[in-house]
């Protein structure tokens, strides 16, 4: 069993296809059909069932693939220890959009010779390509948390609050609290599907304290830029991120009777044996959160 081997074998569990693995890995598909039958050899099991044309992990190799993970993560580690000095280190992060908008920057903002590689995921599909070994960090919300298993560690790197803005030219803008009679005299914007987990969930999903009264909506929106954008114009009232309204000069409105909770957890979770590095950037991130 070689090292080599391992890498091959995620590949192919990951995407479930000789193909798909020899372009991921600029190689052909028989080099990978030879690798993967050294490996079985080698073991004495067949690591995988054909379905069609997806090549997929039966029991033995759904055992061996969280242990392969983490020899990869043990072997780029020990690399990582040994290169010279001017060595450009990658970390790949997934990310919800909305939350590469506030934590993008803050990844190796200060640490020099460190790539940041982002893919913009869910944050179940981000969370997954952690376990899959596909990316390094995952950021996501602590609805995720019953997911986890023991070879992740989960770091909270900060927090997130829905707060209902306006522009500083609409009619509201000047008021420090609304009622729900003012906030219904107004157009909202408003994502039908969760930012988050990508889920449809209508449009009261965005933040809205009361499904039982009516408001007025005229767009639905699910980029957040564009919902930033529509109420910076002064033309709509939209439930944002705290760190969006700051961002783009928004006003934020108190909402009276309104006792929902519009505050989110965040986490960045990763691999128990990913270079020490990978930690201590999310460390980093850790510490700026308290400050």
């Amino acid at each position: 069993m070689e090292i080599l081997e391992l890498k091959r074998f995620v590949a192919i569990a990951n995407l479930q296809s000789l193909q798909l693995a020899a372009i991921d890995l600029n190689t052909t598909p028989s080099a990978l059909s030879k690798s993967l039958k050294k490996l079985e050899s080698s073991l004495g099991v067949l690591l995988f069932d054909r379905v069609g044309k997806q090549l997929v992990l039966n029991k033995n190799g759904a055992r061996l693939l969280p242990e392969a993970i983490k020899i990869l993560d043990i072997t780029r580690s020990t690399q990582i220890a040994l290169a010279p000095t001017n060595t450009v280190f990658t970390c790949r992060v997934s990310a919800p959009a909305i939350l590469q908008y506030r934590w993008i920057s803050l990844f190796g903002a200060a640490a020099s010779g460190i790539l940041i590689e982002y893919e913009s995921d869910f944050e179940m599909e981000a969370l997954n390509k952690v376990k899959q070994g596909l990316v390094d960090v995952a950021l996501t919300t602590s609805l995720v948390r019953p997911h986890l298993n023991e070879e992740l560690e989960a770091m909270p790197i900060g927090e997130l609050t829905l707060e209902l803005a306006v522009g500083k030219t609409h009619p509201l803008a000047c008021k420090h609290s609304v009622t729900p009679l003012e906030l219904s005299s107004y157009p909202f914007a408003v994502p039908n599907t969760s930012p988050f987990c990508g889920e449809f969930r209508g449009s009261s999903c965005d933040g809205w304290y009361d499904d039982t009264m009516n408001r007025q909506i005229k767009w639905i929106v699910n980029d957040y830029a564009a919902l930033c954008e529509l109420v910076k114009n002064g033309l709509a009232i939209a439930y944002l991120p705290d760190y969006m309204l700051s961002a783009w000069q928004l006003r934020k409105l108190t909402r009276q009777c309104d006792k929902k909770n519009h505050t989110e957890q965040v986490f960045a979770i990763y691999r128990r044996n990913v270079p020490s590095w990978i930690k201590s950037l999310v460390e980093e991130i850790h510490l700026d959160s308290g400050k």
